[in-house]
């Protein structure tokens, strides 16, 4: 039988809210990025992070980082993360000729990080969505961020990731 795990950091607690409603569709195990299991025994392995200025966020470019030396090797990746504005160009790209979303630089920067000296296979299929933003851990914006809504969607983002295994 094949089996997946979710694995996330988390500041705030979107990303987490996030996660646990991808391994519930999923029926996957979770854990945080500071518990990150073996993962020889997993055919999927769905990573999230948060964003933080336009970019994925120092921690989770560390835990992306040692995934290699957990047994990515070989295995499904699917990725997901919550921001500010998801949908919103890029500020560095928006007055070049290839206008980029912040969606759009995430993914790229987690599989950039992902397939670095690592033979992995990055699913099309990715979630992200809005995430309360915090400053010195108070909530500045995009407050009731993820939204029932969201965590539904991320939910059944999992459930089709079910259907890949």
């Amino acid at each position: 039988m094949s089996k997946a795990v979710v694995i996330y950091n988390s500041k705030g607690g979107n990303t987490k809210r996030v996660a646990e409603k991808i391994a519930e569709g999923l029926e996957a195990d979770i854990y945080d990025n500071k518990n990150i299991p073996d993962l020889s025994g997993y055919d999927l392995v769905a990573v999230g992070s948060w964003m933080m200025m336009g970019m994925i966020s120092f921690p989770g470019s560390k835990y992306l980082k040692k995934l290699r030396k957990k047994g990515i090797e070989g295995k499904k990746v699917a990725m997901f993360y919550t921001g500010g504005g998801p949908e919103e160009v890029h500020w560095k790209t928006e007055k070049t000729d290839n206008p980029k979303k912040l969606h759009t630089i995430m993914f790229e920067k987690m599989e950039a990080i992902l397939t670095k000296k690592t033979n992995v296979t990055i699913l099309k299929e990715r979630y992200y969505c809005k995430g309360a933003i915090r400053m010195r851990g108070e909530v500045t914006a995009n407050e009731g961020c993820p939204t029932d809504e969201d965590l539904e969607r991320a939910k059944e983002f999992g459930i089709q990731l079910k259907s890949l295994l």
